[in-house]
């Protein structure tokens, strides 16, 4: 986005309402449960639901696959992505911005934040025109190092805390323009616990981890407990621990867990299999526990944060492949994917339909 489209924004929401902006991080420490699916999913959703809010995401995943299927999908976002990676005047992508700020103001707003975010409408047809996009790259890997050189300095006493400050300092550019209270972020996280990650995080006010049925899924959620918020982490590591950095040290505030997404689920008369029920009672005892050690790190005491999501079978690969959000979709034999036409199964498309809407709806 240049000068003069933020100008032009800042111009047409001059004088809104102000309200707080919602930010969700999508993040669990195992890989492979669909949260970039859902991350996608849903925040194609809810700028459906929400014309009048800007839908900003955030791919701080390296493997960019947020990114990729926003941009048009499987089929021809990658060639998209890699547009605004290799950009001659310095790539367009949370990698550009990342670059910018240890070269230029690692410890200061640079106030060219916005250029790295794009409207998702100008490189795939059927996005939504409210929804944005800082589009994931690669080079944050190699980044990591450099971005933990520079928080551990001694000058200035806050680096860490102005470091782990790089995506809110992103939000906050965003907001300026589009104006407090008309704008949301989605956040893609990648399932490592680095720096980034770290970032990501603390750019969110709510977590929503989606989980399968399997023992990694459990161990992941009391690793999430651990990283997060410090849950029943040995003495030794306390004070070296990101929670302890983030609250204790620098007065940051951390995401409190929202929602459990169980992703995947065999749904038998309405209700999950029983095989799959059986390991989501682990993760939901897992998730029970922690919410009664820490209540804080909770949105609400009271509420369920579980949400059963079927299975999408081939509704997943056709919406990723042509980058088509999930309430667009048709059932059918209407979609072809490199040259083969692909059955979109009515009741499957439904049913994830009306969990995405319900998601949604929880937020």
């Amino acid at each position: 986005m240049n000068e003069n489209e933020a100008q032009n924004l800042r111009t047409e929401f001059q004088g809104e309402k102000n309200m707080k902006p919602y930010k969700y991080a999508f993040w669990n420490n195992k890989g492979g449960v669909g949260k970039t699916f859902l991350c996608f999913a849903v925040a194609s959703e809810y700028a459906l639901q929400h014309p009048d809010v800007h839908v900003v995401i955030i791919d701080m995943c390296p493997q960019a696959n947020v990114s990729e299927i926003l941009l048009g999908g499987n089929g021809s976002g990658d060639e998209k992505l890699q547009n605004l990676i290799q950009k001659p005047d310095g790539a367009q992508t949370i990698g550009g911005y990342y670059r910018q700020r240890i070269l230029i103001r690692p410890h200061g707003k640079t106030g060219a934040e916005t250029e790295f975010m794009v409207r998702v409408k100008d490189f795939n047809e059927n996005a939504s025109e409210n929804l944005y996009l800082v589009a994931g790259d690669p080079s944050l890997e190699l980044l990591v190092k450099t971005i933990d050189t520079i928080a551990v300095q001694t000058t200035p006493d806050d680096a860490w805390r102005t470091v782990h400050s790089w995506v809110k300092d992103l939000q906050d550019a965003a907001i300026a323009i589009f104006g407090e209270g008309k704008c949301a972020f989605f956040i893609d996280c990648n399932p490592s616990f680095s720096s980034y990650t770290e970032q990501a995080l603390l750019g969110a006010d709510r977590l929503i981890v989606p989980c399968t049925a399997d023992g990694s899924s459990a161990r992941a959620i009391s690793n999430v407990g651990k990283l997060v918020y410090g849950h029943e982490e040995q003495s030794i590591y306390r004070k070296a621990s990101f929670s302890y950095k983030a609250t204790k040290e620098f007065s940051m505030t951390l995401p409190k867990m929202h929602l459990v997404p169980m992703n995947r689920s065999t749904i038998h008369r309405k209700k999950p299999a029983k095989a799959f029920n059986k390991m989501f009672e682990n993760i939901r005892d897992r998730v029970r526990k922690q919410r009664n050690s820490l209540p804080n790190s909770f949105t609400s005491m009271d509420g369920e944060v579980f949400l059963d999501m079927p299975d999408v079978h081939s509704v997943a690969i056709i919406a990723s492949y042509h980058g088509i959000p999930i309430q667009k979709l048709r059932a059918g034999k209407i979609y072809n994917i490199d040259g083969e036409t692909t059955q979109v199964n009515h009741d499957s498309l439904k049913s994830y339909k009306k969990k995405i809407r319900e998601l949604v709806s929880l937020l």
